[in-house]
């Protein structure tokens, strides 16, 4: 994905938070496919802060497959009782 790519999907969420009211604190970025690390540390930060709420630009950029969207999603909900909010729905 090119820099541009990555801009416009931040710009976005941006948007969107202002809109519906929420507060967009970070953003976070895998750079390598496959990698959890991303997904390790913002469910840490969601659950730190109490967050209840998390924006992804679609379900594809949290994960590759539904089933492991599906676990992803899970494991916010059980582990920080957060809801995911895609910006495009479940696509």
């Amino acid at each position: 994905m090119s820099d541009e790519e990555v801009q416009q999907k931040q710009d976005d969420m941006t948007r969107y938070a202002e809109v519906e009211g929420f507060t967009l604190a970070t953003v976070f970025h895998e750079f390598m496919n496959g990698e959890v690390n991303a997904f390790a540390e913002m469910a840490e930060a969601v659950q730190r802060v109490e967050a209840r709420h998390v924006i992804v630009p679609s379900y594809h950029d949290l994960a590759l497959t539904r089933p492991l969207q599906d676990v992803m999603t899970l494991h916010l909900e059980q582990t920080a009782g957060a809801q995911i909010v895609s910006l495009d729905g479940r696509l």
